[in-house]
């Protein structure tokens, strides 16, 4: 039998590393897809209206927006856009091609949910988070990790109302109501930007048929607008 040359021993290590190079990506590549379907998937039962704005407890809702933070993380780190992994959750699957002519516009439920979304995983970057290991572990059990750098660093994230529970009870239970701040000191007061925040949240609530006309009027009295003066 004869001896196979060099350049054959060659051609086929080189084919066989090109196979197995081949298997490796495509095994991480089902992996990561079946990852991302699992993180939309635990995204979506956050976002039913049902849990949103509805929670039995407090802590559920607290611990379900941290959940829910950490899973647009890790799907960022997987290449998903966070706007793309929120409309994944929501149903809405991208389209390739528009028609300029047409922009509907979403219902209101649905971009609160965005919004609470979004606006928390920015704040969660601006912490200076990001999707390792050790921040994504500690999210999925619905706790806040320390932050890791910046003049606050080493101190835990808080979870803040925009409206007051004491305001209007039950709203500590409304995951749209809630937001990942910096832990700030007892004679902190709201500033101009979360004031407004608030009374947009509440304005929207309404109309989003979430809390009725008299408790948006309570909520916007106790943050400090008047009441509108009915005509005699």
């Amino acid at each position: 039998m004869e001896t196979p040359s060099p350049q054959y021993i060659l051609t086929r290590a080189a084919g066989l590393l090109v196979l197995l190079v081949v298997v490796a990506i495509t095994y991480k590549f089902v992996k990561q897809r079946q990852r991302e379907s699992v993180i939309i998937a635990e995204l979506a039962a956050i976002t039913t209206e049902s849990s949103f704005f509805q929670q039995f407890y407090a802590e559920d809702a607290r611990k379900s927006l941290i959940r829910a933070v950490g899973l647009i993380a890790e799907a960022s780190s997987l290449g998903v856009a966070p706007n793309d992994a929120i409309s994944r959750s929501l149903g809405i699957k991208p389209q390739m091609f528009t028609d300029d002519a047409r922009h509907d516009e979403p219902p209101l439920r649905e971009r609160i949910i965005r919004t609470c979304l979004r606006d928390n995983y920015v704040n969660f970057l601006k912490l200076g988070f990001k999707p390792d290991f050790y921040a994504l572990d500690a999210m999925r059990q619905g706790k806040l990790p320390p932050i890791p750098s910046g003049p606050q660093s080493g101190h835990t994230p808080v979870i803040s109302y925009f409206i007051n529970p004491a305001v209007s009870p039950g709203m500590d239970r409304v995951i749209a109501n809630l937001e990942i701040r910096p832990p700030a000191s007892d004679d902190d007061k709201p500033s101009v930007v979360q004031l407004a925040s608030a009374k947009q949240l509440a304005r929207d609530l309404t109309e989003a048929k979430i809390i009725d006309d008299r408790t948006c009027e309570n909520i916007l009295e106790a943050l400090g607008q008047k009441p509108a003066t009915k005509p005699q």
